[in-house]
């Protein structure tokens, strides 16, 4: 099998990188390192302290977590949004993290000095070329259990055919970096790297030619593809333990894949489409312990084949967007508004059949507001919906080709206010009407102004099923 990792990381590179600019004159390697060394670890470390800081002002997880066993989920939505925010600026740097270890800025920071933005590794004019250590270096043990560093013959192969390089310019204050292939030394992929700023631009379009380029020099083949679209990242620090991250799709994207000989318009290809929009926005201050996310994906589908093992079935998604934005700070309730699934029906087809479809707020303008509060001392949190929250859903397990379970959750409907326990099992409802209908419909519940939802898990008897049973009654 021919080692194909060299146009797996170039096309990977192309995923993390922009399109280069109109550049100054090339800075001398003493000046890169320095402003590696100052300009990156500044926004990695400041970048991190906004982490830590800034989710602190996330709450809890008790009413969303009674919601998920309401909904048969499992969100868990704040301690997973904390973990992913604090990883973040730990996996953009090889070394950044060691497997054992904390966070270290520094690790990373020192491989690019010292492994690749080097005198010896200069080419003149600013161009650094990329050594096998740097992309082919393996680790062995040898008969005296000693580690042993080798460099992948095959990988070293395929390096010198790419004949990858870096070229390092300025342009104002930003220092770019633009990956340089083939013997044309095409530059189709860059970063920029300020001080308190790193913007990364995604190009699908120039990613893909670069593969097709790098695919003739390794004689590789390519599937059969197609890409188009942009998209831009940016993660800027505002101040001490501040930052903001930015992820906008510039350009419509548009991905398809398929079998050699395979139509990519037709029925058994993999096809992939977002709109241009404002994808994500996140703002930590770490000093205030306060954070905002704001999410705006826009219409949004995907076909693709898959095969359970009784035959390829060809599914279809329709998302028409997910929107929503999101303010938290320390001892402040969540704040959310704007939440959105799009104007019209989410739709997943199975061979062109309806196997499940989404509504949210259908008759209210198919969006809503919460407030989730957390009482400190008690550890119980309330949520509060305006106008409503009305969540349909329909499921066809026939079409779906899967078991059905004891019952589906077709409706949640919550028109008021409710409150739950410090571990999650019971919500009080506080105003309004909480109500879950099911299928079948003996499984669901209604409850109203002063009623507490208790849940517990019962094994049916004919299946042996594990499901959640409720019961209503009145708070004690």
């Amino acid at each position: 099998m021919r080692n194909s990792s060299l146009l797996a990381l170039s096309i990977t590179a192309g995923l993390g990188l922009g399109v280069a600019a109109c550049a100054d004159d090339p800075p001398p390697p003493d000046e890169v390192r320095a402003r590696i060394s100052t300009d990156l670890a500044h926004v990695l470390r400041e970048g991190s302290a906004a982490i830590a800081g800034g989710t602190e002002g996330l709450p809890g997880a008790a009413a969303s977590g009674m919601l998920d066993r309401v909904l048969g989920t499992d969100s868990g939505i704040s301690p997973r949004l904390r973990t992913a925010l604090t990883s973040l600026t730990a996996r953009g740097v090889r070394g950044v993290r060691p497997a054992d270890g904390p966070y270290d800025p520094d690790a990373g920071i020192a491989f690019l000095n010292d492994k690749l933005f080097t005198d010896a590794n200069h080419l003149g004019d600013g161009i650094y070329q990329v050594p096998p250590a740097v992309v082919c270096a393996q680790t062995a043990v040898d008969g005296s259990g000693t580690p042993v560093e080798t460099i992948d013959p095959t990988c070293a192969d395929h390096l010198a055919a790419a004949q990858l390089r870096i070229r390092v310019s300025t342009s104002g204050a930003q220092l770019r970096f633009a990956i340089q292939l083939g013997a044309e030394h095409d530059e189709p992929l860059t970063i920029g790297l300020e001080h308190a700023a790193l913007s990364v631009t995604i190009d699908l379009d120039d990613t893909w030619r670069a593969a097709v380029a790098l695919a003739k020099l390794l004689g590789e083949d390519l599937p059969n593809a197609a890409l188009a679209g942009q998209v831009t990242g940016r993660f800027e620090i505002l101040g001490t333990a501040h930052a903001k991250a930015t992820l906008d799709i510039d350009r419509a994207v548009s991905i398809a894949f398929a079998q050699t000989g395979v139509a990519l318009d037709g029925p058994d290809a993999f096809r992939f489409t977002s709109a241009k929009a404002k994808l994500l926005a996140i703002e930590l201050d770490g000093a205030a312990q306060h954070g905002s996310l704001a999410l705006g994906l826009g219409a949004t589908t995907a076909r693709l084949v898959a095969d359970d093992g009784t035959g390829p079935r060809h599914l279809e998604l329709d998302l028409p967007g997910v929107t929503g934005k999101a303010t938290f700070g320390a001892g402040l309730p969540l704040e959310l508004t704007s939440v959105s699934l799009g104007d019209r029906t989410t739709t997943l087809l199975v061979d062109g059949r309806p196997a499940m479809t989404i509504d949210l707020n259908p008759d209210a303008g198919r969006a809503f507001a919460a407030r989730l509060s957390l009482d400190a001392a008690t550890g119980r949190e309330s949520l509060e919906v305006t106008p409503k929250l009305d969540l349909r859903m329909a499921v066809d397990h026939a079409v779906r080709g899967d078991a059905a379970p004891v019952y589906d959750v077709t409706q949640l409907l919550l028109d008021g206010s409710v409150r739950a326990d410090a571990i999650g099992d019971r919500l009080e409802v506080l105003t309004g009407t909480l109500r879950l209908t099911t299928s079948p419909a003996a499984y669901g519940f209604s409850a109203t102004a002063g009623d507490c939802v208790l849940a517990r898990e019962v094994a049916d008897a004919p299946s042996g099923q594990l499901y959640t049973a409720w019961t209503v009654g009145i708070c004690l």
